[in-house]
C-alpha cells in the first residue's frame, strides 16, 4: 500500500510539472521576446483563409451551387405521391344522388353503393417529365452557375491573399518608416536642446536656434503622422485576418526572402520583358484572371437564361400513372382499385405576350452582362498596363533612390566634418542632415512600393498561389 502511494505521488508530481511547463512556456517565450507578439506573413495569410468572412461566404456560395446542380438533375426523377381525401355531403344532396333508395330492397341490394354521405378516396400517383425544355436548359444553367461560384471563390481567395500581403507589407513599411523617423526625432531633440543652450550662451544666433526648433517640430509632426498610418495599417490587417493584433506587436523579420528574391529577379528584367508579361490575348487573360473568368461565367448564365426563354414556345410531354382505391365509406383501402396511365402533351399557343416580353427582357439582360464583361476586360487590361508601368518606373526609381542614399550619406559625413571645423553654417548642416534623412525615407518607400507593385502584377495575372508560399 505504501509503494502504491509513492507511485501515485510520483505520477501526480510529473503531471503537475507537465501542466506548469505548458502554462509557463508561452510566458517565458513572451518574456524572451520582450512581451512582443510575432506574426509571419504566412501566418497572416493562413488566418485570413480560415477566418475572413467574405471567403467563408464564397465557400458557402460554392456549396450552394453544387447542391443547385443536384437539384436540377433531381427534377428529372419520378415524383411519387400518396393522396387521400375525405368528403362529406349534406343529407339532401346525398338523398338526391343515392338513387338506390328509390328502388325496391331486392333490387337495391344487388346494385353496389357508389354514393356515400361520408366518403374516402386514396391513390398513389407517379409523375415524371419526358420532355421539358426549361428543365433541360436549367441543367446547363446550374452547371454554369457552379463554374461561376468556383471562379468567384478563387477570385475572392486571390483577392484576400493579395490584400493580406499588401497590408502586411504596409505594416512593415510603416514600422520601418516610423523607426527611422523616431530615430531622427531623438536626434532632432538633442540638437534642438543643444542649440537652445548655445543660444542662451550667445554662441548661436536666434535664427539658428529657431531653425533647429522648426526642424524638431517638423520631425514631431512627421512621427505623429507615421504613428497614425501604422495604426490604420494594423487595423486593415486586423480586418482581413479577423484577429486583434495591437500596434505594439512586431512582425517576424522583414519582407519574406522569396519576395525579395522575386523582386531581385524583376529588377533584372528590361522594360520589354516586363511589358511582354501582360501581352495576353483576351482568352488567355480571362483564363488567368479569376475575376474575368467569373464575369465570363456570369455572361454565359445570362445567355442560357435567354435561351431558356425559348423553352416557353416548346411542347411539354409528361407521364402520369395513378393507382387508386375507389371512393367508399371506409378509410380502409378495401375497394376496387382503378389504375390510370396517362401521357400528357401540352403545346403553348398564346399566353398574353408573357413569353414574348420575358424573351425580350432576358435578351437585354444578356446584352447587359456582355457589355459588363467587355468593360471589365478593358479595366483589367488598363490595370495591368498601369501596374507594369509602375514596376518599370519604380525599378528605375529604386536604383536612383539607392544611388541618392549613398550620395546623401557621403555628403552628410563630409558636411559633418566641415561643421566640426566651423567651415559651414548650421543651416547648411541641417539641410545635409535632412537630405540624408529624406534619402533614407525615399529608399524605404520605393523598395516597398516596388515589391507591392510586383505582387499586384502577380495578382492580376492569377499567379498569387505561385508567388506566396503557404
Amino acid at each position: 500500500m505504501l509503494e502504491l502511494t509513492k507511485n501515485l505521488s510520483s505520477k501526480m508530481k510529473f503531471l503537475v510539472a507537465v501542466i506548469m511547463l505548458g502554462i509557463l512556456t508561452p510566458v517565458i517565450k513572451a518574456q524572451e521576446n520582450g512581451g512582443n507578439v510575432f506574426l509571419t506573413m504566412e501566418e497572416a495569410i493562413s488566418l485570413a483563409l480560415k477566418k475572413n468572412n467574405m471567403l467563408k461566404s464564397s465557400e458557402y456560395a460554392l456549396k450552394k451551387a453544387e447542391w443547385d446542380q443536384k437539384h436540377a438533375w433531381s427534377l428529372f426523377l419520378p415524383k411519387v405521391d400518396f393522396n387521400t381525401r375525405f368528403t362529406r355531403i349534406d343529407a339532401q344532396t346525398f338523398a338526391e344522388r343515392d338513387f338506390r333508395r328509390y328502388l325496391p330492397p331486392e333490387f337495391a341490394d344487388q346494385i353496389p353503393q357508389t354514393v356515400f354521405q361520408e366518403s374516402y378516396y386514396s391513390s398513389i400517383d407517379v409523375s415524371a417529365p419526358i420532355f421539358n425544355g426549361a428543365l433541360i436548359n436549367n441543367l446547363f444553367v446550374a452547371g454554369e452557375a457552379e463554374t461561376l461560384a468556383e471562379e468567384l471563390n478563387k477570385s475572392t481567395r486571390d483577392n484576400v491573399v493579395f490584400q493580406v500581403v499588401s497590408s502586411y507589407l504596409g505594416v512593415l513599411k510603416s514600422k520601418d518608416l516610423l523607426n527611422l523617423q523616431e530615430e531622427y526625432l531623438e536626434l532632432s531633440k538633442l540638437n534642438y536642446e543643444k542649440a537652445e543652450r548655445l543660444y542662451k550662451a550667445d554662441r548661436y544666433s536666434k535664427t539658428d536656434a529657431l531653425r533647429w526648433k522648426l526642424e524638431y517640430q517638423q520631425q514631431k509632426s512627421t512621427v505623429v503622422n507615421s504613428e497614425s498610418i501604422l495604426r490604420s495599417s494594423i487595423r486593415i490587417l486586423n480586418r482581413l485576418i479577423n484577429k486583434e493584433f495591437d500596434e505594439n506587436a512586431r512582425m517576424e523579420g522583414n519582407i519574406p526572402k522569396y519576395l525579395i528574391d522575386e523582386g531581385t529577379k524583376f529588377s533584372r528584367f528590361n522594360d520589354d520583358e516586363i511589358l511582354a508579361m501582360i501581352d495576353l490575348t483576351d482568352d488567355q487573360l480571362t483564363e488567368a484572371n479569376a475575376q474575368l473568368a467569373a464575369a465570363e461565367s456570369n455572361k454565359e448564365i445570362s445567355s442560357l437564361l435567354h435561351d431558356n426563354s425559348y423553352s416557353n414556345y416548346l411542347p411539354n410531354i409528361s407521364l402520369m400513372y395513378s393507382y387508386g382505391w375507389r371512393e367508399n365509406g371506409s378509410l380502409a383501402l378495401d375497394d376496387y382499385s382503378p389504375k390510370t396511365f396517362m401521357v400528357n402533351f401540352s403545346f403553348p399557343i398564346f399566353s398574353g405576350f408573357q413569353d414574348y416580353t420575358n424573351l425580350k427582357s432576358s435578351y437585354y439582360e444578356y446584352k447587359k452582362s456582355e457589355e459588363e464583361f467587355a468593360d471589365q476586360l478593358l479595366n483589367i487590361k488598363l490595370m495591368l498596363t498601369e501596374t507594369a508601368n509602375k514596376i518599370i518606373n519604380l525599378k528605375t526609381q529604386r536604383e536612383l533612390a539607392q544611388t541618392n542614399l549613398e550620395f546623401a550619406e557621403n555628403n552628410y559625413r563630409i558636411v559633418s566634418q566641415q561643421k566640426e571645423k566651423g567651415l559651414i553654417s548650421n543651416i547648411d548642416f541641417i539641410d545635409a542632415k535632412l537630405n540624408w534623412q529624406n534619402a533614407k525615407l525615399n529608399n524605404i518607400n520605393t523598395h516597398y512600393d516596388f515589391i507591392t507593385a510586383m505582387v499586384e502584377l502577380y495578382y492580376l495575372l492569377g499567379g498569387m498561389e505561385n508567388l506566396v508560399q503557404l
